[in-house]
């Protein structure tokens, strides 16, 4: 009886270990520019991911942790010389997968018991890897489905994307506003 209450004593003396939970997700992404001739826009959706939270002994998150992969070559203005554009200035067959990789606390994504805010990543393009601040907006959770926009832009030049003027005039701007529409799904396993 002793070795028994000493164990149970051991057990409560010390936290409960972190637990994680996996979410399916899916996200349909669009993309907006302009250029000295007009605006234009493209859609894609990122292959399907798992976000992996990490919860601390009372059931907070502690951690969010992800990876997003979107194929170039999949990305889609609607006008076919101008994708052909864009895959040649993203070197495509070169670099075909863009990827985003979360890795953060929480307290990064939100403060106390506010709504979720922000959401670091870092974006690989190109090959090239850059820190990016998304902000979270039409956050919802219910029971175990979760949804929110991310949004955030991308300058091509740290981006390595160079596109050609066209005519001597027509040039694309450097700043892309990108849209993410995100659902996540707790995994049953």
């Amino acid at each position: 009886m002793l070795i028994r209450f000493s164990f149970l004593a051991l057990l409560l003396a010390f936290p409960a270990a972190a637990e994680t939970s996996n979410w399916s997700g899916t996200s349909k992404i669009s993309f907006d520019g302009t250029s000295t001739l007009h605006d234009w826009g493209g859609k894609v959706d990122a292959k399907p991911f798992v976000t992996t939270v990490t919860t601390d002994a009372s059931g907070n998150p502690t951690r969010v942790q992800a990876t997003v992969t979107v194929e170039a070559a999949k990305m889609d203005t609607t006008e076919a010389k101008r994708d052909e554009n864009m895959r040649k200035a993203m070197k495509a067959s070169e670099h075909p997968l863009i990827t985003g990789v979360i890795d953060a606390p929480f307290t990064a994504i939100r403060q106390g018991n506010a709504t979720p805010a922000t959401l670091p990543l870092k974006l690989t393009l190109l090959g090239k890897t850059q820190d990016i601040a998304g902000k979270i907006s039409n956050w919802k959770l219910k029971g175990d489905k979760a949804s929110f926009d991310l949004d955030f832009d991308l300058s091509l030049k740290n981006s390595g994307i160079k596109v050609p003027t066209i005519l001597l005039v027509i040039r694309v701007a450097d700043t892309i506003k990108v849209h993410a529409m995100v659902e996540l799904k707790r995994s049953t396993n």
